[in-house]
């Protein structure tokens, strides 16, 4: 079983996690310095919340 670190961080969770707003996040990803969205359906995606740790943790912004 996954811990709770692995679950899927929708848009509104993401930008209290982060504080970054949504446009922020969009050129970073651009640049290759946020990390991946993860599809969760047809028409939804989302971010791992271990990976948004790591990126916070490692100062990546």
């Amino acid at each position: 079983m996954y811990g709770e670190s692995e679950r899927l961080v929708r848009e509104e969770e993401r930008k209290r996690i982060t504080g970054l707003s949504r446009s922020t996040v969009w050129r970073l990803e651009r640049e290759g310095n946020f990390p991946q969205r993860r599809l969760a359906g047809k028409n939804s995606c989302g971010w791992l919340l271990s990976d948004l740790l790591l990126w916070m943790h490692e100062g990546r912004w």
